[in-house]
């Protein structure tokens, strides 16, 4: 069966980002070196993507299954499922997906941190500090233009974690490039203005445009540490991560 470039992954993970398992239908087998590539109709599965780690797990068939390493997006927007595969698996053949929950849970939790330590950061300073890059995985990190002052730094994991014993209100949906350019302070240069994108917001906090998959309230986050904060040339780097909660 060839997928022609025009059917699209159906991203289950956004609408029911707590669901382990799922059926679905292969469409697309491809070798890729010593591995295989999968496409499927629909998947829990999640690319890596905006900062989160992809999830990973098993796509299990009849006769085999696929040991889902990496999970991607192709420019496309078909979402690939890479990994080794054990035994016999088809074009056309249903299988059942399997997330490695414990994992795909730690990326949601640190994730939603990074956004509530934006959050709370952009009410301590005023906004006076801007968004570069930041990245949700195994050594979380957030970097921002701009310098905090030593009293900002002091109150910052301080007050987090206050936003997360209030049990806030995690809200991410779809959104399209107009409500997120007149309701969002800061909008990444570069945000495509043709497709379909996300929109998260923590509580009364200010929206931000994201692509990833939250939890539902700052009290699944756990408690939040901020490592260390660091100046490098003009602008700061914080670093964090998350305990409890699982």
């Amino acid at each position: 069966m060839e997928n022609n470039g025009n059917v699209k992954t159906v991203q289950i993970y956004y609408e029911q980002p707590y669901l382990t398992d799922l059926e679905a239908t292969i469409t697309r087998i491809e070798e890729k070196g010593a591995q295989h590539i999968v496409e499927l109709d629909r998947t829990i599965f999640y690319p890596e993507g905006g900062g989160q780690p992809s999830d990973q797990g098993e796509i299990v068939g009849a006769a085999g299954r696929l040991k889902v390493e990496q999970v991607r997006t192709l420019p496309d927007g078909r979402i690939v499922h890479q990994g080794k595969i054990l035994g016999p698996l088809s074009e056309g053949e249903g299988v059942k997906l399997s997330i490695k929950w414990s994992a795909r849970y730690k990326n949601m939790r640190v994730h939603s941190a990074g956004h509530l330590i934006h959050d709370v950061l952009m009410r301590l300073t005023d906004h006076t500090v801007t968004p570069t890059k930041g990245n949700h995985g195994p050594k979380a990190f957030l970097e921002y233009a701009g310098h905090l002052d030593s009293a900002a730094k002091k109150q910052l994991e301080i007050q987090l974690n206050e936003a997360v014993s209030q049990d806030l209100t995690i809200v991410n949906r779809d959104a399209d490039y107009e409500e997120i350019a007149s309701r969002c302070r800061f909008v990444p240069p570069g945000l495509p203005k043709n497709k379909q994108l996300r929109i998260i917001q923590i509580g009364s906090f200010d929206p931000m445009p994201d692509g990833g998959v939250q939890v539902r309230s700052t009290k699944e986050i756990g408690n939040v540490i901020i490592h260390s904060i660091t100046e490098d040339g003009s602008n700061t780097v914080i670093r964090y991560g998350v305990k409890g909660g699982d």
